[in-house]
């Protein structure tokens, strides 16, 4: 007696689409979600005085899937101007260059100064990093299991 499957290859190829972009989906969530905090905590808790607003302004990230920007955050901090903002962007658009297909989270402080400021022992993107690191690895680690 043969087994006849009750179900087409079609649709067994469209589940297997189904499932791929709600794991597809939850990756993208998960970075974005990490980038925000990371971005959050950065501008809410970096201890040096910033008198134009421009530093925490610059502070931004962005998540690509294959070298597609698919979610963004570049804002005005505070009384930050444009020039904080148009300086991450600026930034990130030199750096995502170097990354290929897969997801990519970048986190930056674009304005040129960001690494003197953190030099002088005041916090810019260093426990933000921290942070979004352990998060990266909890978030790698709870994926792996989702899919055994």
């Amino acid at each position: 007696m043969a087994i006849k499957p009750s179900f087409t290859n079609a649709q067994v190829r469209k589940e297997l689409e189904r499932q791929l972009e709600r794991i597809e989906s939850a990756i993208i969530s998960r970075l974005q979600y990490i980038g925000e905090t990371f971005v959050n905590n950065a501008r809410l808790n970096g201890k040096y005085l910033d008198q134009t607003g421009n530093l925490r302004s610059s502070i931004g990230y962005i998540v690509m899937k294959n070298r597609k920007v698919v979610k963004e955050n570049f804002e005005k901090s505070g009384k930050g101007g444009p020039k904080g903002v148009s300086s991450a962007k600026d930034y990130i658009n030199k750096l995502k260059l170097n990354f290929g297909n897969g997801y990519v989270l970048i986190v930056v402080a674009g304005m040129d100064y960001a690494a003197a400021v953190e030099s002088r022992g005041k916090d810019v993107l260093t426990a933000s990093s921290i942070i979004a690191k352990k998060d990266l690895q909890a978030a790698v680690r709870n994926f792996r299991k989702m899919l055994k």
